[in-house]
């Protein structure tokens, strides 16, 4: 933590502590708010101490720096050259030449082996008396240099993306590849506008065509960097997007007008310099708005570099210029004459000099024609070691440069690149085309000879199995089968990245496309730039994936099967239909269904014997009906329901039943809320709960961890009857001091149908009697609900969020969960949906349905840590697959596989818990277990639930098996479904039904 974060926390927990003040007297609160305030100033007095004192050593570690240099070592600070490892000896002598003779301040690494970079490093630092500032261009990361590291994509797919955030952890990310090789400096982002889809060299390095979401997607990549220890430059000034000719071959000739130079390729620039970009590259442009000298490139105008960037847009930091060995500035500028001119121009730093020896030359000779001074020289060499010495080399130490690769390609960049291209897929629907439903749907794929891509065959893991290929035309035969269907998907492979030769799309493919679509519903799905999208504007629909990749390919086939959804905006315009920002948002679709039990490798002869089991339930009163689930290898391989909603039996359960899941909420909704808000690094669960909830402080609850209750070793009493003290003599809810028949303002918890608990009494009769009940006397494992009553409060003090509003915004909507709810009538499910659970005789004196069953939990809203969640079956099991996933669904992460191995596994010696999650507990009697199948993995996890359910993960086999049933009805006190052991004797069906 920088002393800054560190003082910035403080300040924020002193505040909150005076905003968490308001039940104090006025005098003693007026009293804290003084000493609140006053340390604040201090805290503050303090920081701008030893923010004074880092400014002191710095200049003076800059001060002792230049001293030591001769006019010759001074002058090479100016110089960054150019490093090619896989030229071997030759090349690694040019540099350590430049080093020994020239004192250059930089070198700048282009294509090599990541462990020969990082040595070279080593090697180049160890040799020069300076600490160099060592960089690369690693625009999309540092696999565009290195072929070990994580590929990231290019910018433009990250322009499609709405989550800024990602963009910032991909700047992150890029920041410790650079560190892991000696990097200091990113040449990166790209902020650019590209408003010219004939763009030969930016195109899909910018992150679009709007000057806001370039201007945000940048600020967002810089700030990854610079805050994990990397300068970013922002190139290239001042704006590079609308030229048809690329600068490494020829001068591009902008000729715009000041005034839409400023209002849009100026315009990420300016707002960048405001936003503290450390260091801006200078481009190769000849732009006569700016400076009319023929043929010069902004690179050598003073004009641009000091009087736009410098004076009138205030920029502080270093000043790059282009490579100075590209055709747009060689073309029309000798050696030495070019360096001395980007001098002049108010350049700090010569990227990639031709010759240094001549530029050096030409240097001193201006120095005597009086055209610069030392004095300006100097300012800027001071202006580097300043640089030098934020990015640490004041104190530089080697890198470890073995094994660099496995430092690079690392399982977090991996993941991060999968969620950013799952954001960036972007769907534009102009015809309803989504969801696919029951819709007969063809696949044909252009562009490519093969038979068989990864879009095909991930599109026919999903049930989309009608593929044709073509190459550059559609026959008209093959067009006329086509048109049967209500929906074709055409995947364009193989998309160039040039305008001039169409993107590559052949015309017959264009004219095939226009004809499709007058008969049917066209989807065309673009592996490549969104702008080839401008020859199929007859569509009724466009994917676009940006590129080729299996990951690609395959989240894009996800997509449109429904099991990811689509969020992307498209970052450019290709045509009237496909503009920029359009983009249509579709939630994930259910678990896919295999095509039999056999297929994922289950007997589904043998899994038919659940089918007597679910009969001697029901014919024992152990439930009336149940649903039963089965998934294995992320396939739903049995789902199958059984009886009815109560013995009358006149009505049956169907898969769309709606249960109520009981401490299944345990799991389902607060662990997993308690697990992101662990990943979000926003809860420490070895912390005391006090930490967060400060009410508990002075109770005898105050040091027990998040973790003890967990684990259920907190020392907490089982549960409490809070109703019973809202009863009369006869047993009935006292009616005006507690309850209503009315929902009212001051009666606006309701509890049953026509009853309704008043707010006021919350408090009271919740959460006072939860902070002052007594402790057990030992702390030894015993299984309560108090601690997920806290835990409830615990989430919303940290998320800003309820429980339900949370795990919603969290997890169920974005997995598409359509049942998985709290409160489910207040949401709209009929009633006639859900599964009643009890016919109240003690409480609320009707039968529950769509209430929840439990009595407190109904006294605070429905919405508790260890009750109130309802589901069906499929849905729940989308969060057990998930959690089997190690924390993805449907493409998209939900929590860290790091982190569901630490709550799933087992902590105690004294149960078989984790944390928070149920485990299989053995027997000492063989082939007999405790609470699960005896054959599940050790592995399993899982919870049970009062009404009857069993939700069990056994990652090891990957299998998912659920069972929902309402054994409490008619009453709770019907313990036969345990008796004879129904849930796990059908659990042992399934573990027998596995094929050998």
């Amino acid at each position: 933590m920088t002393p800054k974060v560190g003082i910035t926390v403080i300040v924020i927990i002193l505040t909150s502590f005076l905003m968490c003040q308001s039940d104090v007297p006025n005098r003693a609160l007026l009293e804290r708010q003084k000493f609140v305030r006053d340390s604040i100033v201090e805290v503050e007095a303090t920081a701008l101490f030893f923010a004074e004192e880092r400014r002191k050593e710095e200049e003076a570690w800059v001060n002792k720096e230049i001293q030591k240099m001769d006019k010759n070592a001074r002058l090479g600070q100016l110089f960054m050259v150019g490093a090619y490892p896989p030229k071997g000896s030759s090349d690694e002598k040019k540099v350590l030449e430049a080093i020994d003779k020239h004192k250059i301040g930089g070198i700048i690494f282009f294509r090599g082996h990541e462990n020969r970079i990082a040595a070279l490093t080593n090697k180049y630092q160890a040799r020069s008396k300076m600490p160099l500032m060592m960089a690369m261009d690693a625009e999309w990361g540092t696999n565009m240099r290195v072929s070990a590291a994580v590929k990231f994509p290019r910018q433009l797919l990250m322009g499609a993306i709405q989550n800024n955030a990602l963009i910032y952890d991909f700047g992150a990310a890029v920041a410790g590849e650079c560190k892991a090789m000696g990097i200091h400096v990113n040449f990166a982002p790209v902020v650019d506008v590209n408003n010219n889809p004939a763009n030969p060299v930016i195109g899909d390095r910018s992150f679009g065509e709007n000057r806001e979401n370039v201007t945000a997607k940048s600020f967002q990549y810089i700030k990854g960097l610079q805050d994990n220890g990397v300068m970013a430059c922002a190139k290239h000034f001042p704006g590079h997007g609308d030229t048809d000719v690329d600068s490494h071959k020829d001068l591009p000739v902008i000729n715009h007008s000041m005034e839409r130079l400023d209002s849009i390729e100026l315009y990420p620039f300016k707002n960048l310099v405001q936003q503290g970009v450390q260091s801006i590259m200078v481009a190769h442009l000849h732009i006569p708005a700016l400076d009319s000298t023929p043929n010069l490139p902004i690179t050598l105008s003073k004009p641009a570099v000091t009087g736009l960037l410098k004076e009138k847009l205030g920029f502080k930091g270093l000043i790059f210029t282009d490579a100075l060995n590209m055709k747009g500035v060689t073309k029309h500028f000798k050696d030495g004459e070019t360096d001395l001119k980007a001098l002049l121009a108010g350049n700090d730093i010569l990227l990639v000099t031709q010759d240094i020896p001549v530029a050096k030359k030409r240097i001193y000779e201006a120095i005597k024609e009086g055209l610069i001074t030392w004095e300006e020289i100097d300012s800027r060499v001071r202006k580097i070691l300043h640089a030098k010495y934020k990015l640490g080399l004041h104190s530089y130490k080697p890198v470890n440069a073995r094994n660099v690769a496995s430092r690079l390609n690392v399982q977090e960049n991996k993941a991060l690149k999968q969620e950013m291209v799952s954001q960036a897929l972007t769907l534009v629907d102009h015809a309803d085309i989504f969801p696919l439903g029951k819709q007969k749907v063809a696949c044909i794929t252009v562009g490519t000879g093969k038979s068989e891509t990864a879009f095909t065959k991930e599109l026919s893991r999903y049930g989309i199995k009608h593929h044709h290929f073509a190459k550059s035309s559609i026959s008209a035969n093959r067009i006329k089968q086509l048109a049967k269907k209500e929906v074709v998907i055409v995947a364009v492979h193989n998309v160039g990245k040039n305008a001039k030769n169409n993107f590559r799309v052949a015309s017959g493919i264009q004219k095939a496309v226009q004809t499709l679509s007058t008969k049917t519903k066209v989807l065309v799905v673009v592996f490549g730039t969104p702008y080839a999208l401008k020859h199929f504007s007859t569509a009724q629909g466009a994917v676009v994936a940006f590129n080729e990749e299996v990951l690609t390919q395959k989240l894009a086939a996800r997509g449109i099967a429904g099991a990811l959804p689509f969020r992307g905006r498209l970052p450019v315009s290709a045509a009237a239909k496909f503009q920029y920002g359009m983009g249509k948002d579709t939630e994930v679709q259910k678990m896919m269904y295999a095509s039999s039990p056999e297929s994922v490798g289950l007997s589904s002869v043998i899994l038919s014997r659940m089918d007597k089991i679910a009969a001697e339930m029901i014919r024992e009163k152990a439930a009336p009906g149940c649903q039963v689930l089965v998934a294995k290898d992320g396939k739903i391989a049995f789902h199958r329901t059984y009886g009815y909603y109560d013995y009358k039996k006149r009505k049956r359960v169907t898969l769309e039943s709606v249960y109520d899941l009981a401490s299944v909420t345990k799991i389902a909704a607060t662990t997993l809320s308690i697990m992101r808000l662990v990943d979000e690094g926003k809860l420490d669960i070895n912390q005391p709960l006090s930490l967060y909830l400060p009410e508990l402080v002075g109770t005898n609850k105050s040091r027990m961890t998040i973790k003890e209750i967990l684990l259920h070793q907190a020392g907490l009493k089982p549960w409490i009857p809070f109703y019973v003290r809202t009863l009369d003599k006869k047993k009935k809810p006292i009616m005006g001091r507690y309850y209503s028949d009315k929902l009212s303002k001051n009666y606006s918890i309701r509890v049953a149908e026509n009853l309704y608990f008043a707010q006021s009494k919350v408090d009271s009769v919740i959460w006072q009697r939860i902070y002052n009940q007594d402790l057990r006397s030992s702390r030894n494992y015993k299984y309560s609900d108090l601690g997920s009553y806290l835990f409830s409060r615990l989430i919303k003090r940290v998320s800003g969020k309820n429980l339900d509003d949370y795990t919603n915004e969290m997890f169920y909507r974005p997995m598409g969960l359509t049942t998985m709810m709290f409160n489910p009538l207040k949401k709209g499910v009929a009633r006639d949906l859900i599964i009643p659970t009890e016919d109240d005789q003690y409480f609320r004196y009707q039968r529950i349905q769509g209430d929840v069953h439990d009595m407190g939990a109904g006294m605070i809203n429905g919405i508790s840590g260890h009750a109130g969640l309802f589901s069906n079956a499929r849905d729940l099991a989308a969060i057990f697959q998930m959690l089997i996933n190690g924390g993805e669904y449907g493409g998209k992460r939900y929590l860290k596989e790091a982190t569901i191995k630490k709550f799933t596994a087992k902590y105690s010696n004294q149960s078989r818990r984790g944390l928070g999650f149920d485990r299989k507990e053995k027997s000492s009697k063989a082939n007999t277990s405790i609470n699960v199948a005896y054959q599940a993995s050790d592995l399993t996890f899982g919870h049970q639930g009062f009404t009857g359910i069993g939700a069990w993960a056994d990652p090891e086999n990957k299998i998912v098996y659920l069972f929902l049933s309402n054994r409490t009805l008619p009453s709770g006190e019907n313990m036969t479904l345990i008796r004879r052991d129904i849930r796990s004797r059908m659990q042992e069906v399934v573990y027998e039904s596995i094929i050998k």
